[in-house]
């Protein structure tokens, strides 16, 4: 159920949690299938939503209301369309009541390499 949005983000915290490192290469090219890039409302739900899950999934409890409050912030200051704006927060109310899949916090190490590396997961 953990699909489409943030899935890579859920990936990319548990690889610093299990010791790994990410590397930025701007050398190497990625192919994605054709899609449509204009917005649609299941983008803007399963964005909401995800972003709800990666949280509850991955973060320590405390930073939870953290996490979700800078990012309904950050949504809100890219000024949506009102359309797009009802169905993230229908994803986003949806992530809060419905169970996630199963939480596996990061742990507070990985925190703090997040945040030396200048990603603190709040932001």
């Amino acid at each position: 159920p953990f699909f489409y949005a943030h899935e890579e983000t859920d990936f990319a915290w548990r690889a610093l949690d299990a010791g790994w490192e990410i590397h930025y290469r701007a050398d190497i090219v990625l192919q994605h299938p054709a899609t449509d890039p204009a917005r649609h409302s299941a983008y803007y739900y399963n964005t909401g939503r995800n972003r709800v899950w990666l949280a509850k999934r991955r973060l320590p409890a405390v930073l939870v209301p953290l996490y979700l409050t800078a990012w309904a912030a950050y949504t809100l200051t890219q000024r949506p369309p009102a359309w797009g704006l009802k169905a993230w927060w229908a994803g986003f109310l949806d992530g809060i009541r419905q169970p996630c899949p199963p939480r596996r916090p990061i742990r507070w190490r990985t925190v703090w390499t997040m945040t030396r590396l200048g990603r603190p997961p709040v932001i």
